[in-house]
């Protein structure tokens, strides 16, 4: 199968061009070999390639970098793929889009309820407060009318082992933060308002393969639970008995971006929890050994 994958030297991309480059036909794009904000750019490269599928995971991912600078978020992560989808309901390319929790980063009401921190289901009506995720939300709404046959994955917070880059930047290190923090006995501190599924980068890697052949729509795609994460956490470390080493900070504002997973699962695509993955993790299952 010939597959375009966006954002390839970035977080998710590249360890999907990893994970298929042997089994699949890849064009691995980069900002130097496919600008999609411009139309034009993506149909030479359809016409070199051919590509039966597109995963869009290319972006302004930086939530702070597109409150700073909108237009470019919206010119990136709006319009870009917009003019990605068109060019795919053309061609009759599979669209998949890689879309975001945080369009499920809604303002807290003035007092928080139990019903505040349930899980997302991808029908609710949302309207997120960064910028970031109201430009993802309304880059589906603008895929879905260009190409009614995309895919939209909304993916969660991703961690994995990093490179040397990632480790640099701080990217995806939440959970080898963690394991640092066990092995060492240090105190590790988190607030207790934050509700989010964080996801094993490996796993959303293995299933999207299952994602190409999904039925068009919008699909929460990674980890589920119910737990704030530091109670998520501390849970985790109570399972090594050092559970003492999770500490609650203070403040924090109150946000839920939990996803609701069964249209996935209906669908066979199924995620570890948020605590079962952080779990085998520090535990050093591989990826392998879990599919």
């Amino acid at each position: 199968m010939r597959i375009l994958i966006t954002g390839s030297n970035g977080y998710l991309g590249k360890r999907l061009v990893k994970r298929y480059g042997d089994c699949h036909e890849i064009y691995a794009a980069t900002h130097e070999n496919l600008d999609f904000t411009d139309e034009d750019n993506i149909r030479a490269v359809f016409e070199s390639f051919g590509p039966e599928a597109v995963v869009h995971c290319g972006a302004v991912s930086d939530v702070g970098a597109c409150g700073r600078d909108p237009e470019k978020s919206l010119k990136v992560n709006v319009y870009g793929t917009r003019n990605m989808a068109r060019v795919c309901a053309v061609a009759g390319a599979k669209m998949i889009f890689c879309s975001s929790d945080q369009v499920y980063a809604q303002a807290a009401p003035q007092m928080v309820g139990r019903d505040f921190y349930l899980p997302h289901r991808e029908e609710v009506k949302t309207e997120p407060v960064p910028v970031y995720g109201q430009h993802k939300l309304m880059a589906e709404a603008l895929c879905m009318e260009e190409n009614p046959k995309s895919v939209i994955l909304r993916l969660s917070w991703m961690y994995d082992v990093p490179d040397e880059a990632e480790r640099k930047k701080g990217k995806g290190v939440f959970a080898e933060n963690l394991k640092t923090a066990l092995a060492r006995g240090q105190v590790f501190n988190l607030d207790s308002n934050t509700c989010r599924g964080i996801t094993d980068c490996g796993e959303v890697a293995e299933n999207m393969e299952k994602a190409w052949s999904l039925p068009a729509g919008i699909y929460n795609f990674g980890s589920s639970g119910t737990d704030n994460v530091y109670e998520t956490v501390r849970k985790v470390f109570g399972r090594f008995g050092k559970e003492e080493l999770v500490q609650c900070g203070v403040g924090g504002t109150a946000q839920n971006l939990l996803m609701d997973t069964q249209k996935a699962e209906s669908a066979g695509i199924r995620f570890r929890s948020t605590g079962q993955g952080l779990y085998e993790y520090i535990k050093g299952v591989t990826i392998e050994k879990i599919f």
